[in-house]
């Protein structure tokens, strides 16, 4: 029970994450996807779930 409760607070996490980050750098993509945040040195939160 326990491996499926970090399970979800991990999942919790990247989907905070992503949404932040989505909205605050969607129009700073560039053509291979990345954003001002990926190429200033920040860690993509789905990486978290590799």
């Amino acid at each position: 029970m326990e491996q499926n409760q970090t399970i979800f607070q991990i999942l919790q996490e990247v989907t905070d994450d992503m949404c932040d980050n989505f909205c605050k750098y969607q129009d700073t993509t560039d053509e291979e996807g990345d954003c001002d945040w990926i190429r200033n040195g920040g860690k993509c939160p789905l990486d978290k779930i590799n």
